[in-house]
């Protein structure tokens, strides 16, 4: 065993009629609907400074029979729906894939468990319902229908959570605020100006945060975003999604990649979003989301922004 983590997905799983694996476990999901993966690959030679240990992959293939075909835009237009990873085709199957980095000490053992246990089981019935609600609104409400999953939460955040991670966001430099609901900051790609409040042509991300929210399919949860500030379209704004989804998943030592880069808006913008289905407030996740946003935001400036351009993959200079 590489960590407790990883001891803690084995103690659970064992009592489950599953498949094991050289490195983790198959689950055959009944009627046909696909395969879900969990893969824990231990890692051979992690940074001197990292206590990272190991990478969990859940990966769900799945059958074709009842779902539309899909090419490269539809996909990424997906992506921006999607719940418990990114979506992809693997020679012409759809496919979709989180993973997660663990760690040789974990603060909170149970829930990084927990979470990476909901991914493996609800994956794929969730996302495969997400790939056939986009037909039409009959289907969405069909498939919404299926998992008849909360659609309210019947308790609220506290606002004064959501208040003090806004404050703890400006302490750190981040032009950031909260309301009832949601928190919001700016991150700046370039520069050093924080908010384009102080100069309306800074190159900042929004990065948001939605507790309570509804998802077309998922019921209500947790929705993290990120914006990025293109001042003009990009030239293959599918590739873009599809780049930074796969330089997401070649980094080890990294936040959850339980996410996507998408397709947003009228006009087909690359964005992040992450949606976390959930039936009342859990933990300090609000948290744990805005600041991995904050991670991946930080990310995209160091290794994928140059000023004036947006995304590039490469060199980018800040």
């Amino acid at each position: 065993m590489t960590c407790e983590v990883e001891e803690r997905i084995h103690k659970a799983l064992a009592p489950h009629p599953l498949e094991r694996t050289e490195d983790g476990y198959c689950l055959k999901h009944p009627g046909g609907a696909g395969v879900s993966r969990l893969r824990i690959r231990p890692v051979a030679a992690p940074a001197p400074e990292s206590t990272l240990v190991a990478t969990v992959d859940v990966i769900a293939e799945y059958a074709p029979l009842g779902l539309p075909s899909f090419h490269a835009a539809g996909i990424e237009r997906l992506n921006a729906m999607a719940v418990y990873g990114a979506y992809h085709l693997v020679e012409g199957r759809l496919t979709q894939r989180a993973q997660f980095s663990l760690y040789s000490v974990d603060a909170t053992p149970h829930l990084s468990t927990q979470m990476i246990l909901d991914v493996f089981g609800r994956q794929l019935p969730i996302g495969r319902s997400v790939a056939a609600a986009i037909v039409s609104a009959s289907a969405t409400e069909q498939q919404r229908a299926l998992h008849g999953l909360p659609g309210d939460w019947s308790e609220r955040l506290p606002e004064e959570q959501l208040r003090t991670t806004a404050e703890a966001l400006r302490a750190r430099g981040i032009a950031a605020a909260s309301d009832a609901n949601s928190i919001w900051a700016e991150f700046a790609l370039s520069g050093d100006v924080p908010s384009r409040t102080i100069d309306p042509k800074a190159e900042t991300a929004l990065l948001q945060l939605h507790a309570g929210m509804l998802h077309p399919v998922a019921g209500a949860g947790y929705l993290a975003t990120i914006m990025l500030p293109f001042a003009t379209r990009p030239a293959d704004p599918v590739a873009v999604c599809g780049r930074l989804n796969a330089a997401e998943f070649d980094l080890l030592d990294f936040v959850p990649r339980m996410g996507a880069w998408g397709l947003h808006g009228p006009n087909d913008l690359p964005g992040y979003s992450c949606f976390i289905p959930c039936g009342k407030p859990y933990g300090a996740m609000h948290s744990a989301l805005m600041w991995g946003c904050v991670q991946r935001a930080s990310w995209i400036r160091q290794r994928h922004w140059a000023a004036g351009e947006g995304v590039v993959f490469g060199e980018a200079a800040a």
